[in-house]
């Protein structure tokens, strides 16, 4: 179905039927000293993998094909239990279930979490894990830098910013003991509508989606941590958010082929190592089972025609795109397995917290003792994911000084880039009457139009006293007062109500800017005639570097991220 690119294998095994293609093509000078040296690594893997599952009981097999959520910062004994007793090959720190505290705390709960493991039945460490994409889907703690969207790294265009903010992450993780991060997101967002993607990725392009991803992921991978790109085969076309409902893509295939499945044939080319399943449905590849539980998706497209090798992993299976009226959390496992998931993932949805129960693992087991086709996907599960971890050198657990993570989260040097990155992101959507070139030099009244934006506010007065803050019933008033004023129209809320945006629509063309920190998409819901300038983000990094726009002193870049907002 793809064109396979003539790309540096780097740490991924060069198959024989892949190697047979690329000689077709003429390129065995670029890989003939790789491939040899990375088979041979791969082979040492696959060894290793092999040894450890020989010694492995059904239980404990089984048991690594779960990660799963917890409640609390601490080892608490239903934590203990899963590992001991359920031999859970990962666990997920969220915010919400109480795992996230400080860079300290997660530590020393890593290191207990992972020393108990390497004690308990066939000796193998965690997969520790978090959902660190940057913007508003971070989990670190203070002081962290929040680092910028996916799709404000997509408006610098550039790949050495993606993987310079991939690189300073991968170093707070490792520091706190966390060795995998479900990241980058190369879904592409070209439904506005979307409710849960958004900035979450880095363009409506698939080509910028895919360049960008590629260079994140192996940033990650150079520095250790497993990246797991989602959500395959696509979750920015949708119009639903597969946590509340199962959503629907209605592309054609080709469609489908260009846009969603490019950038993640693109990632594995390039050597994807773990790739997270969508609970969506893509009608022209299947059109009656979400994504996560469909053979024809995960198996006869991704493994056969996409030659992928390594982990596949659910998204979290408490969602309700897997688990609703139609399949219990017992049937989602087994379903997802024989579809072709290699890890079964509960994240921190309604339920977790009674996972503690042995119900789920049962569920995988009984359903291995009772059925030879069950029993053979367990092992081919189980070996994979050991593979994963010898290659990532997961087997040989070390501890971490919680010392040194706290040390690696104030890294002055980290947050200047997350600054120096939000200020290149900073985009001028649209100005048709050059309203930004006449900030510097015109007084200005900014008028919070939905919710107040203090941050930005106080960012804005810092460097221009003399701006003046109006409420939109007070504003006809403050123009007349001050004839030769700007107005700034913040729109702040990540779901303006409709009121807002006709208040936006009813502000002077001539003399208004709209700001809106991280909704870009809103542009399409308001008049050409006025000016939008967004930052693809509202960290406090972005809205200061708004400021600095609104104040004269950064010149944003005027090419949109999004094709969709260029008309």
């Amino acid at each position: 179905m793809f064109r396979l690119a003539c790309a540096k294998p780097y740490n991924r095994l060069v198959t024989r039927r892949r190697l047979r293609m690329l000689l077709a093509m003429g390129c065995v000078a670029m890989l003939s000293t790789n491939a040899a040296s990375l088979a041979d690594a791969s082979a040492l893997a696959y060894a290793r993998a092999d040894a450890v599952l020989a010694r492995m009981t059904l239980e404990q097999k089984v048991g690594q094909l779960f990660l799963v959520t917890f409640k609390g910062p601490s080892l608490s004994l239903s934590l203990q239990r899963m590992i001991a007793e359920y031999h859970i090959g990962g666990v997920v720190l969220f915010k919400i279930s109480g795992n996230v505290v400080s860079a300290r705390q997660i530590a020393q709960l890593v290191n207990e979490a992972q020393s108990l493991a390497a004690r308990s039945g066939a000796g193998v460490p965690l997969f520790v894990a978090v959902d660190e994409e940057g913007g508003r889907v971070s989990r670190l703690p203070e002081p962290a830098p929040r680092f910028p969207s996916a799709m404000a790294l997509g408006a610098t265009r550039s790949e050495e910013s993606a993987r310079a903010a991939a690189r300073a992450t991968a170093e707070m993780l490792r520091a706190l003991g966390i060795n995998t991060n479900f990241a980058p997101v190369l879904d592409v967002n070209d439904n506005p509508e979307n409710p849960i993607i958004g900035t979450r990725a880095f363009s409506d392009d698939p080509q910028l989606v895919g360049r960008l991803g590629v260079a994140t992921m192996q940033a990650y991978r150079e520095a250790g941590i497993l990246a797991v790109v989602k959500h395959f085969p696509g979750h920015g076309g949708t119009a639903a958010d597969s946590h509340l409902t199962v959503p629907q893509v209605k592309r054609t295939a080709e469609a489908t082929q260009r846009i969603d499945l490019f950038p993640f044939a693109r990632a594995i080319e390039a050597g994807a190592d773990a790739i997270m399943t969508a609970h969506v449905v893509h009608v022209a590849l299947d059109a009656t089972q979400p994504a996560t539980f469909s053979p024809r998706i995960l198996r006869a497209l991704l493994r056969d025609q996409l030659s992928f090798r390594g982990l596949v992993v659910s998204d979290s299976l408490l969602m309700r795109g897997a688990v609703n009226e139609k399949r219990s959390l017992s049937e989602a496992l087994v379903q997802a397995l024989m579809a072709g998931a290699d890890v079964l993932a509960i994240g921190a949805d309604p339920g977790y917290e009674q996972l503690a129960q042995p119900d789920a693992y049962r569920a995988v087991r009984d359903a291995a003792l009772a059925d030879p086709a069950v029993m053979r996907r367990v092992n081919e599960a189980a070996r994979r994911i050991l593979w994963v971890k010898a290659r990532y050198g997961l087997l040989d657990w070390h501890p971490v000084d919680p010392g040194a993570a706290e040390a690696a989260l104030r890294d002055p040097q980290k947050h200047a880039l997350a600054q120096r990155l939000a200020r290149e992101a900073v985009t001028l959507i649209r100005d048709p009457h050059a309203v930004f070139d006449q900030l510097a030099q015109r007084a200005l009244l900014v008028v919070m139009l939905d919710t107040p934006a203090e941050t930005l506010w106080q960012a804005i007065r810092t460097c221009r006293p003399d701006a003046q803050r109006s409420s939109i019933q007070a504003l006809e008033s403050h123009l007349r007062e001050r004839p030769d004023a700007l107005v700034v129209g913040v729109l702040a809320a990540s779901r303006p109500s409709s009121e807002a945006l006709v208040r936006a629509a009813a502000l002077p063309a001539e003399r208004s800017l709209i700001v809106s920190p991280a909704q870009p998409f809103l542009a399409r819901k308001l008049p050409e005639r006025l000016a939008f300038l967004t930052a693809f983000d509202e960290t406090p990094y972005a809205l200061n570097a708004l400021a600095e726009a609104l104040c004269g002193k950064l010149q944003p870049r005027r090419q949109a991220v999004l094709s969709m907002l260029e008309r």
